[in-house]
């Protein structure tokens, strides 16, 4: 009797640990059909790196935001097993921008898909539906789990995986196969490559085996680096010294070599700009190499900064190169936040021009901290060259200091003709252009004519006429003081910024455009209208419940309409109410257009 009762309870641990320890999750990816995206949705693969099958009905993957408590839970059907070697496709939410369909999923989930953050989270498989809970988690109440992000607050190990992207995933080492419980080395960063059931089988080698997680091979560093930390996995074999199957070698660039008795992370020093190359490899404990070998390889390198003196050379480089810009340059415009408007939304972005044409700095990392004005300068500008749907930036690394101020820039006068006909000349440059009239907003080409009293909304397309030729005034700045203001109905000259915009459509279509900076860049005086109403009020501002109060002096009926940023009218009413029930309306930045007593008010909104 107790060998059986034995046998059954060795049994059923068995089981239960062979369930748990062979299905992992080998692909986790986050940035489906987001801006550059690969694929338009999101995924979670996985893979059995055991021997066995193994049932996986109701069982789950979950997830949670990088610093979030709660746990959405999409479930895994009756009825399904996982052979050993194999993977489980789960396609989960789409994007709308870009990207290619997944393989045939074996998991379509069409019901609240997950929407996996493209950068941070925490995906978990548990052997149930029950919903998971709290920031952090027990050993034992999941299967696997994955944080990836420096943010996440979850992950196995000592680190989560590094940072994903709209263009990488995690992805499992060896096929799926590595699992020393440690999310930084168990996985790498890398291109998604989506695996479903009818994948060639990858049965999991016992063989030693070490793999370089991070840098990734071909890792290109800027500049100001001197010291990158070197991750490796080890798998079926065990480092120590003298007490385990042996240990690790490494050399750096062909160097001595150096004995390593852990796996911790190997920290390189004083990196010169150039090529690096480090090779690991497995080793016994008589400093004999292994048979086969067992090694690993990565080459990285510190660009360098080749220094150009004007911003037409900047402009003539190689995208993503790193470059100094030596010669002086003006600031032109500063974006600043101004009412509902956040730094993330302007990321500190200033344009700067020189004698020979404009680029514009986009600095979401704060790197410039010394306050700039329209008329400073600034030089030796070190920084990486990008390209952002069609719009060269300038991406600074280091802090710069105003050379002198006052500076005046004097736009140049072109016609629409000369823009559209050459956008990239007069990029991120000062322009001007006269006698030009607004007749409506545009979309896809198709132009919705002005209606009496209509006002500047943001992120808007509005067509213009200068009597010759058609061109696009964008209304790029959502902190512009003209926002909101109505829109001129005669002709007027105008100061902008040269833009322009490439469509993620195939193929792609270039719109070049301009963007006033301020209601000054207008030759005309742009009407706010917001004291027309007497004693008007438009409370609270953000709406955050759902109601939206407007009150006045007269307190009669009134019209009341808003539109969203592309002009679109989303709701209009008359009523004398004084609350107004907006709860159907998405969170954003509207415009409120409110008609009482024969006189017309705009407002801003926010509604969170």
């Amino acid at each position: 009797m107790k060998k059986i009762y034995f046998f059954t309870l060795m049994l059923f641990l068995f089981i239960g640990f062979t369930s748990n320890a062979q299905v992992v999750i080998s692909q986790v990816y986050g940035g489906g059909g987001n801006t550059g995206a690969q694929y338009l949705n999101d995924f979670v693969e996985l893979f059995n790196r055991g021997t066995a099958t193994v049932d996986i009905s109701g069982w789950s993957v979950q997830y949670a935001s990088a610093t979030g408590t709660a746990w959405q839970v999409n479930s895994i059907p009756a009825s399904t097993s996982i052979a050993p070697g194999k993977y489980y496709l789960i396609k989960l939410a789409a994007g709308t921008t870009s990207g290619v369909a997944l393989p045939t999923p074996d998991l379509d989930v069409t019901t609240s898909p997950m929407n996996l953050s493209g950068t941070a989270g925490k995906v978990a498989l548990v052997n149930s539906a029950t919903a998971l809970a709290g920031t952090t988690l027990t050993v034992g109440t999941y299967v696997d789990m994955v944080g990836y992000g420096p943010t996440a607050t979850y992950y196995e190990g000592t680190a989560a995986v590094a940072i994903l992207s709209n263009t990488t995933s995690a992805i499992r080492l060896n096929g799926g196969c590595t699992d020393n419980n440690a999310n930084n080395t168990d996985f790498l960063v890398g291109a998604p490559a989506p695996r479903n059931s009818s994948t060639a089988a990858s049965i999991c080698s016992t063989a030693p085996n070490i793999a370089i997680t991070s840098p990734v091979n071909a890792t290109i560093y800027n500049p100001l680096t001197t010291s990158v930390t070197v991750n490796v996995s080890v798998s079926n074999f065990t480092v120590a010294n003298g007490t385990g199957t042996g240990h690790i070698h490494y050399t750096v660039d062909g160097g001595a070599t150096v004995m390593k008795y852990d796996t911790t992370p190997i920290v390189l020093n004083g990196l010169a700009v150039g090529s690096h190359t480090v090779v690991v490899s497995l080793v016994d404990n008589n400093h004999a190499a292994l048979s086969p070998a067992a090694s690993a390889t990565t080459q990285f390198t510190i660009a360098a900064a080749p220094s150009v003196a004007n911003i037409a050379a900047l402009r003539a480089g190689t995208l993503n190169g790193y470059y100094t810009l030596t010669g002086t340059a003006v600031v032109s415009h500063v974006r600043t936040p101004a009412g509902t408007v956040t730094v993330t939304t302007t990321r500190n972005q200033k344009f700067i021009q020189d004698a020979t044409g404009g680029v514009l700095i986009d600095d979401s990392a704060g790197k410039i901290t010394t306050p700039f004005a329209v008329g400073d300068s600034m030089n030796n500008v070190l920084g990486q060259l990008i390209d952002f749907n069609g719009i060269l930036e300038f991406v600074p690394l280091q802090n710069q200091t105003v050379v002198s101020s006052g500076n005046t820039l004097t736009p140049q006068n072109i016609t629409i003709a000369a823009l559209n006909a050459n956008v990239n000349t007069y990029e991120s440059k000062l322009i001007s252009f006269n006698g030009i009239t607004i007749t409506g907003t545009v979309v896809a080409g198709v132009v919705t004519p002005l209606t009496a009293g209509q006002v500047f909304t943001t992120s808007t397309n509005y067509d213009v006429f200068d009597g010759t030729t058609h061109g696009v005034l964008r209304t790029g700045f959502a902190e512009a003081n003209y926002i909101g203001a109505t829109i001129p109905t005669g002709a007027f000259n105008i100061t902008a910024l040269g833009y322009d915009n490439v469509s993620t459509a195939t193929p792609p279509v270039l719109t070049p455009q301009f963007i006033p900076r301020n209601a000054a860049d207008f030759s005309v005086t742009l009407q706010a209208q917001n004291n027309e109403i007497a004693g008007l009020k438009v409370y609270p501002n953000p709406v955050s419940n759902g109601v939206l109060h407007v009150e006045s002096n007269l307190n009669t009926e009134r019209t009341i309409s808003l539109y969203d940023v592309l002009g679109k009218e989303v709701m209009k009413t008359t009523t004398s109410n004084t609350t107004i029930n907006i709860a159907n309306l998405n969170s954003g930045i509207y415009i409120v257009k409110i008609t009482e007593g024969g006189k017309t008010a705009t407002k801003k909104l926010v509604v969170k």
